[in-house]
């Protein structure tokens, strides 16, 4: 007679990977992915869904849910991974748990295929982990045929419509390729779905099959999430980084700016803990950044989302974001790294005037509206962070007091906003950009002495800031309509009023205070 459930999955829990309980969700879905493969007799067999998609927050344990089975099942369990990064940290869990794993990725030689494929006719393989692109090669499938393979798992399932779509066309293709390898249980998981994206992997991955829905609340009540109209990123992050906790992670959109973002703080900070990963980077580098990353306690990783997902480093207090992410989901997706340990941690989300209009030539209407979503959220001053993420996935928040909102700690503007529009207001029609540009650092140029402006008592009150950033300063006034340029270049207040508190500053320490100090108010 088996072992009770309950029994059993607690002791392996306990043997294999030291955790001492599991929750509700975990013994749910483990239990299902067991009676689906007769592991309690055939009725319990009969009576299990054959398929699953599992919704759970980040950090909740979803890998403990695919890899407690594997200890368990006769049989090969195969893990399809979005990215190679992820196998490489998975295969470590796998051979920390005592079980034999093996990754089938491509560049491998012949004779390391031939020697996995042996191991796994063999029965000497608990776990093969591999990515979609190899999943759905005429060879790969032919040799599976051989195989007994208890259940197929596909981790990040969010990934395979919003990449399968784009470019990675591989991620679609295996809803064709599934039903033929004749797997007794697929399981998709992932950390955050709209209905929108949660149809879509029952579509590609489920067409015409029946499967069980399991969906906890994805809220984080650890994470306090704030956003922070900047008009530099740059400058706000380098003001930032010293007063945050580390770890921390900078989400950057693309390669090129993870790239400058680690530098130009590692440089202006003089800090060799900051360093950036996306991609591009070889394989060997990335694997000892990965390491680097997980192993310390004061690192900060600027980096794309090629890192991130499925990533168990649990200890990771600050999640900023350099600009808005693609989507709700994937804000959730990439703020959920901070804080897996469940203790406090911030989501930070700098939302520059330029982030406005970045999707508006997309020319996919549902990726537009998505992206509109975000910055809805971003846009609403007012309502619980919690609460308008959440919405849009269908779901609701606890209790909050942990969001800007619900602390009244919100930040609407720029605290330099007003200072600048002040000066604008004051010398209206007198500057070019670049002269502007010259005025608040302080430039002693041969346009600023023959005008005196030199002597204005405004003159060089952003001394402190990089040129780049008093630049960007300007291009996101000009991008929120709060500045014009004339055909001749002379810069001119778009309209509006000034607030009184700008107005009527009227000493050079009361203006010079605002610039220094406000910035990187908390």
């Amino acid at each position: 007679m088996e072992e009770p459930s309950s029994d059993l999955l607690t002791r392996t829990a306990s043997e294999r990977f030291g955790i001492s309980y599991l929750f509700p969700y975990q013994r749910l879905v483990i239990t299902n992915i067991l009676r689906r493969a007769g592991h309690f007799g055939e009725e319990e067999q009969a009576e299990a869904p054959p398929h699953q998609v599992v919704l759970l927050p980040t950090g909740a344990g979803k890998s403990l849910c695919f890899m407690l089975p594997a200890c368990i099942l006769e049989g090969l369990t195969i893990v399809v991974f979005p990215l190679l990064g992820l196998m490489a940290d998975q295969l470590r869990r796998v051979e920390e748990a005592g079980m034999t794993g093996a990754v089938l990725k491509g560049g491998m030689s012949r004779q390391e295929k031939e020697e996995l494929w042996q191991r796994a006719e063999a029965g000497e393989l608990d776990m093969l982990l591999t990515g979609p692109e190899m999943l759905i090669l005429p060879d790969v499938r032919k040799r599976l045929e051989g195989i007994r393979v208890s259940h197929m798992v596909l981790d990040e399932a969010h990934t395979v419509p919003e990449w399968g779509e784009s470019f990675r066309p591989a991620c679609l293709e295996m809803g064709r390729i599934l039903p033929k390898l004749g797997v007794e249980q697929i399981t998709a998981f992932t950390a955050t779905a709209s209905p929108l994206i949660l149809g879509k992997i029952k579509s590609i991955l489920f067409s015409g099959l029946s499967f069980n829905l399991v969906m906890a609340n994805p809220d984080r009540v650890n994470i306090h999430y704030e956003v922070r109209p900047v008009l530099s990123r740059m400058g706000t992050l380098t003001e930032l980084i010293p007063r945050i906790e580390r770890p921390a992670i900078i989400f950057c959109s693309t390669r090129r700016q993870t790239e400058q973002t680690a530098l130009y703080l590692r440089q202006r900070l003089r800090d060799e803990e900051i360093r950036y990963y996306h991609a591009g980077l070889a394989k060997e580098l990335r694997t000892e950044l990965e390491k680097w990353f997980f192993d310390s306690d004061k690192g900060i990783l600027a980096a794309t989302c090629a890192y991130g997902l499925g990533m168990d480093k649990s200890g990771i207090r600050t999640v900023i974001h350099y600009s808005l992410p693609s989507s709700v989901e994937a804000y959730l997706q990439e703020s959920g790294r901070a804080g897996r340990d469940r203790q406090p941690c911030r989501a930070i989300l700098l939302y520059h005037p330029e982030d406005r209009e970045r999707e508006k030539n997309n020319p996919s209407a549902e990726l537009r509206d998505r992206y509109e979503k975000l910055l809805a959220f971003a846009d609403d001053s007012s309502t619980c962070r919690r609460e308008s993420l959440l919405a849009i996935l269908d779901a609701e928040p606890e209790d909050c007091d942990s969001c800007d909102v619900c602390r009244n700690e919100v930040i609407t503007e720029d605290p330099l906003m007003p200072l600048l529009q002040e000066i604008l207001h004051r010398y209206s029609r007198k500057f070019t950009a670049p002269l502007l540009t010259q005025f608040l650092l302080g430039r002693h140029s041969r346009e600023i002495r023959q005008d005196f402006y030199h002597r204005c008592r405004e003159f060089g009150i952003l001394k402190e800031k990089d040129p780049d950033d008093v630049k960007e300063m300007i291009r996101g006034m000009e991008a929120l309509k709060i500045i014009k340029k004339t055909k001749s270049g002379i810069i001119l207040p778009a309209g509006g009023r000034i607030r009184k508190q700008a107005a009527s500053r009227n000493s050079r320490t009361g203006v010079r205070e605002a610039a220094e100090g406000l910035s990187v108010s908390r």
